[in-house]
């Protein structure tokens, strides 16, 4: 997936690195092992009016902090494929699934605020009152909130809202491999008007935020893919580094 911004960005030349990086590595796991999840959770992203909603409400928006539509589009498709993963009656995982792909689309809509999981599902209810029913929206909303890295997640004795809040918990955290070195560290900087030089001043913490990521996946689907998902990331971030030491490209 290409960028617009590939070609005015002044970090071109890292975001192809990274790509090349990537394309070099065999396929990750949960792709080749959950195609046919993925693709249920594809089929019901077109066929569900609310999770068609969610989607083109999302794509016309401007992305925040790096956080786009192409972040939401990939969060909401494998939370919804984690949730096919983990449930086995296929009527209750549909209707999770659901929530999921919900959630996904909508989870960063305040990714550009202070307590962003907060409000983005206050907002989110507000946006589904009436579109769907009121436990389909109350699903994704407790799913939003609970989305945040490095927090004690809110728990219930819904099995459902859990496992749709840990799903999309997961999905969003699979981005921290390769995706945080191919799109998110580059589009958080261009949006916020950061350099090179800070990113790279910042770059051995923000790396050791990366790696603490592989312990906190939620799902059994996350914890037997997630870890790759983050030493893939990391991998590509060690070879940046390097790029970056021996080429200094500005």
């Amino acid at each position: 997936m290409t960028s617009s911004s590939d070609a005015i960005s002044p970090f071109i030349a890292y975001r192809k690195k990274a790509k090349e990086l990537y394309s070099a590595m065999r396929p990750l796991l949960f792709y080749e092992e959950m195609k046919n999840k993925i693709a249920s959770a594809e089929k019901q992203a077109v066929e569900s009016s609310t999770a068609v909603f969610a989607c083109t409400y999302m794509r016309g928006r401007s992305g925040a902090l790096g956080h786009g539509f192409a972040h939401a589009q990939r969060v909401a498709i494998e939370s919804a494929a984690i949730v096919y993963a983990e449930c086995s009656e296929r009527e209750r995982a549909e209707h999770v699934a659901e929530a999921a792909l919900v959630a996904g689309y909508l989870h960063d809509i305040r990714r550009d605020e202070k307590d962003h999981p907060k409000k983005g599902a206050e907002e989110a209810l507000a946006l589904l009152k009436g579109r769907c029913s009121e436990r389909l929206s109350k699903m994704a909303a407790f799913a939003i909130r609970n989305h945040e890295a490095f927090k004690e997640p809110e728990h219930t004795d819904d099995a459902d809202f859990m496992l749709c809040s840990d799903a999309l918990y997961d999905a969003d955290k699979f981005r921290w491999g390769p995706d945080n070195f191919i799109y998110t560290i580059w589009d958080m900087a261009e949006s916020m008007g950061v350099g090179i030089s800070i990113i790279m001043s910042r770059y051995e913490k923000g790396m050791e935020g990366v790696e603490k990521i592989k312990s906190t996946f939620r799902t059994k689907t996350g914890k037997t893919y997630g870890p790759e998902f983050i030493n893939a990331g990391l991998a590509i971030g060690e070879a940046l580094y390097a790029f970056y030491q021996k080429n200094k490209v500005m």
